[in-house]
């Protein structure tokens, strides 16, 4: 059966699979499994991607899935206000959570900490854990009494359902501790008061008590544990296991994909995984070898690609030093990209980088032709042409075969300007060399670009 897909904006890593799923689980148990997968499936997602605990869900998805659950149990067109009793379910199914049978070692960690107290002086990291879009803050703290703000980042907004999760979630942390639900105070209401740009909540609670019988209360934990610990060995196992698995596909894509690509698809991988491509701005390195054709006419094709192996152990090191990703190879050539994945290196800084690049690989290569000369083989020259400019980056291909790749003028130039090139040198635009620290001489070139027209450019000896 063909793995299901999902669109790639319901999987951005907002919000901790566990938050939804404990939600599922609560609706599961009240209207039953079909009425619950109906709800997930209608926003768009399913029962058996929510069950994954290492994923995520967007708040686009939380969104859908509020509108859902209002069609489905409440007949509505959309989800309803604030006061609205379908609300009431995100209260209670945060209520839920906290029950000890279904928490498992968790609730020994919590119950650790001794006291509601305790977990709320430490909500900060407690709570945003598993939620990337709301950063939870201690406003106050005394005994038996705490205010935690929660403020969305950015734009984003979030429906009713999560301001009454977030409530119930605050008042059932007593009950850990076998303590009456906090009484929580909600002042502060972005869903009820436009002029405000957080929500509030003032947390009443008992500390815990002090304990009667001391040894009784020990024997009751020592059977929880014994009853605990049992199935956590085996989840320890199976996600040793699963992790294993993970990490040695881990390493063989890595060695195809660079690595901003491989944590932006371990976080969503749906996102990933399609058709489509950005616009961005970046630098485009090409690089081959000097007469190739007539090296492959003189010897076998064991010895050709023994001395590939060489030549590109010594410049892809120099690429990676320099920040570079290795696009594709082409035969003797090589096409490498720099870019900055998070947008925080400027265009110069990125050209400067694939220059210096550039240089070095003409720098090395006599240790690589050093290497060559033992086995017997002739040295290489090589030709490297650099340009920068605007880049779509993005899967292209079709559904049987994609390829991460980035293309634009940008690249067919950096072709261009290595074509161009004089063997031993790296050519590039003049715009990519105006940092005078490279420490090379430099001539300027007129070149016919196929395309391009007369391109000025510079031309760099190491």
């Amino acid at each position: 059966m063909r793995a299901r897909t999902y669109d790639p904006a319901l999987t951005k890593a907002h919000l901790s699979n566990r938050f939804a799923l404990s939600l599922v689980t609560y609706f599961s148990e009240l209207f039953g499994d079909e009425v619950a997968a109906r709800v997930v499936d209608d926003a768009g997602l399913s029962l058996e991607y929510l069950q994954d605990s290492e994923r995520w869900i967007s708040v686009e998805f939380d969104r859908r899935f509020c509108d859902a659950a209002a069609r489905h149990l409440y007949g509505l067109p959309g989800s309803p206000g604030y006061d609205h009793p379908l609300w009431q379910h995100w209260r209670d199914a945060a209520g839920s959570m906290f029950k000890r049978q279904g928490m498992g070692p968790l609730w020994l960690l919590l119950w650790a900490m001794q006291g509601p107290g305790g977990f709320f002086a430490d909500i900060e990291k407690m709570y945003t854990r598993g939620n990337r879009i709301t950063r939870m803050q201690l406003a106050d703290h005394r005994p038996g009494f705490s205010s935690v703000t929660a403020v969305m980042s950015g734009e984003v907004v979030d429906r009713p359902g999560a301001c009454w999760n977030r409530r119930g979630f605050f008042e059932a942390i007593p009950t850990i501790w076998n303590l009456p639900p906090a009484r929580v105070e909600h002042t502060h209401c972005i869903h009820q008061d436009p002029r405000v740009d957080h929500c509030r909540y003032d947390i009443h609670y008992d500390e815990a008590p002090v304990v009667a019988d001391p040894f009784a209360e020990l024997h009751r934990i020592r059977e929880y544990v014994r009853s605990s610990i049992p199935p956590l060995l085996r989840q320890i196992d199976d996600a040793y296991l699963e992790h294993r698995e993970a990490e040695l596909a881990r390493r063989k894509t890595a060695s195809y994909l660079p690595a901003h690509l491989l944590d932006a698809i371990r976080i969503n991988p749906e996102e990933e995984v399609v058709l489509g491509g950005r616009q961005t701005e970046g630098a485009v390195l090409f690089a081959d070898i000097k007469d190739f054709t007539r090296r492959c006419n003189r010897v076998g094709a064991g010895e050709v690609v023994r001395q590939l192996n060489i030549y590109f152990e010594h410049i892809d090191a120099v690429i990676l030093e320099h920040g570079g990703i290795i696009d594709k190879r082409i035969g003797d050539g090589v096409m490498v990209v720099f870019i900055s994945p998070d947008g925080r290196q400027e265009l110069a800084a990125l050209s400067h980088a694939a220059v210096r690049c550039g240089l070095e690989m003409q720098r090395v290569l006599p240790r690589c032709n050093a290497q060559l000369a033992a086995l017997g083989a002739r040295p290489m020259q090589i030709r490297v042409g650099v340009a920068a400019g605007s880049l779509v980056q993005g899967n292209m291909g079709s559904r049987a075969r994609l390829e991460y790749t980035v293309i634009g003028e940008t690249v067919n130039l950096a072709a261009r300007l290595e074509s161009a090139a004089e063997p031993g040198h790296v050519l590039t635009l003049p715009a990519c060399v105006r940092d005078t620290e490279l420490g090379v001489s430099r001539r300027l070139r007129v070149i016919a670009a196929k395309g391009f027209g007369d391109v000025q450019a510079v031309e760099l000896t190491p």
